[in-house]
């Protein structure tokens, strides 16, 4: 700042000089300022429509004589002019806001300000998710979240009905998961499929670090727009090949997405109905599938190469291109799940139940060649399987290598090499029956969803957690779910890979 001084009598003169111009009547009329002092006000964590209350700690030097207003703002957008903030807070991305409030003193025009940071946290983020369909169809999506301390209660559970402002689709079929590194490399995180088959947003994908919404898949995804394809997922696989993409089987197609489009659903040489996709390990890019038709397993890839005599001309964007195995033959029962894991040759078994036990049927295909071929049919004799029996493949922790099944409420374990049941654990029946098993990320528990048919519950299904250590039961949630579709275990893994669900269809 630069400063001027003047000599005293330079001073005194124009001292003179004022006092001869102005004319002094003796009358002033001074108003004294009040003061207002507003207290630090905490930062604020909060989830995306929470209540928020706040009560400003205040100091002014004459309340009864000051005519004050009040103006809370978020990111400037004024939410409140009451002296308390007392609101359901408005639609706010994840991350921070700068929010202030102001109190103005209306006579002087003084005004006064602090500020604070409210964080939106994401409220869904490593833990275990549950898509369940109410008795009308529509959809509910269940979370337990996974705690550092792992002593998560009821009170953890969380809800919605969609990914921030788009609704899940009614007619829920399937979570799917893919654990790995943000697009920067900077993290890892778990990417979220979530299908439904029926309403204006069938596919939502987000991911656990910010659950909003990274891509939506619609009818109006498709590149030919003119053709009146129609988009009714029932199932979706991620190509671990990251430049192959996504897919689904709609209305028995086979349709591949990536870079935000719908390609054509692939065409063959006679008709088949795909459902159950399992896409080939370790960036083979080739599908199996199972034909409804003919009650086989097939492999899809696409052409390489024109065969103009069969009209056929190769898309690389298309899985036209259908191989049977070698030796292939009918399945038998229902499909419980299909799992492939690549040992030098990519093997695929495929697990069914039916009245005379548990079936696995394996199949084996070199990487991305056109030799896929059926190796075995193994029964393992298991009283009491039907259609209510589910079933989960371990790939990660103690459950490496191990599937368990249930026969009402009964679990059994075996190995997926050599398999063989063996009872493992007994499932109390006064939550009800079971519905689903799944495994955690990391494979060191049992997730086991209950339903009772009975219970005067709104949600009659329930969740228990079990050790596969221990064979103890560690944690308890009663009722908190409607009838569970699908299930994924998105706890935080130390392996780049998949969790674990149910049928996947």
């Amino acid at each position: 700042m630069k400063r001027h001084i003047f000599p005293y009598a330079t001073v005194l003169a124009l001292s003179l000089l004022t006092g001869a111009c102005a004319e002094d009547n003796g009358n002033y009329n001074y108003k004294n300022i009040n003061e207002v002092t507003i207290a630090t006000i905490d930062d604020q964590f909060c989830e995306a429509g929470a209540h928020l209350s706040i009560a400003p700690t205040l100091t002014i030097l004459d309340e009864s004589s000051i005519n004050l207003t009040y103006s809370w703002t978020i990111d400037t957008k004024e939410v409140s002019t009451e002296r308390n903030l007392d609101i359901d807070l408005p639609a706010l991305s994840y991350g921070g806001h700068l929010c202030a409030l102001t109190i103005k003193d209306s006579d002087t025009g003084m005004q006064y300000r602090q500020t604070f940071t409210l964080t939106i946290a994401n409220p869904f983020n490593y833990g275990y998710y549950f898509l369940t369909r109410k008795d009308d169809g529509s959809t509910e999506m269940a979370y337990i979240q996974a705690k550092e301390e792992d002593n998560s209660t009821i009170e953890d559970v969380k809800y919605a009905t969609g990914v921030a402002e788009y609704p899940f689709g009614s007619e829920p079929k399937q979570i799917y998961g893919a654990y790995g590194y943000n697009s920067d490399y900077s993290a890892t995180r778990w990417q979220l499929t979530f299908v439904t088959q029926e309403g204006e947003t069938p596919v939502i994908v987000t991911d656990n670090s910010t659950f909003l919404p990274t891509s939506l898949v619609t009818e109006s995804n498709y590149i030919e727009q003119d053709k009146g394809y129609t988009f009714e997922p029932d199932a979706t696989v991620v190509s671990m090949q990251a430049s192959t993409g996504q897919f689904f089987t709609s209305n028995g197609q086979f349709i591949r997405y990536a870079n935000g489009k719908l390609y054509r659903p692939a065409r063959h040489l006679q008709e088949y109905y795909w459902t159950h996709p399992t896409m080939g390990d370790r960036g083979a890019s080739f599908a199996w599938v199972y034909d409804e038709l003919s009650k086989r397993f097939y492999t899809l890839q696409t052409y390489t190469s024109d065969i103009p005599e069969l009209g056929i001309i190769a898309d690389n964007y298309a899985y036209d291109n259908v191989i049977e195995p070698t030796d292939n033959c009918d399945i038998k029962g229902k499909i419980l799940y299909t799992y492939d894991k690549y040992s030098n040759v990519n093997t695929f078994n495929a697990y069914t139940s039916d009245t005379d036990g548990i079936r696995i049927y394996t199949f084996k295909k070199s990487y991305n060649a056109k030799d896929a071929a059926f190796v075995d049919e193994a029964l393992l004799p298991l009283s009491g399987a039907n259609e209510n029996t589910t079933i989960t493949v371990g790939s990660t922790g103690l459950s490496n290598g191990i599937f368990y099944v249930n026969s009402g409420n009964e679990i059994y374990s075996s190995p997926t090499t050599l398999p063989q049941l063996t009872s493992f654990f007994t499932v109390p029946s006064d939550l009800g029956n079971i519905e689903k098993i799944g495994l955690s990320a990391l494979g060191n528990r049992l997730v086991v969803v209950l339903y009772d048919e009975n219970s005067s519950e709104e949600r009659k299904g329930s969740v228990i957690f079990v050790d596969v250590a221990t064979k103890k039961i560690t944690h308890t949630f009663p009722h908190i779910l409607h009838h569970c579709a699908s299930y994924w275990g998105a706890n935080e893994s130390s392996n780049l890979g998949y969790g674990q669900f149910g049928d996947g269809k």
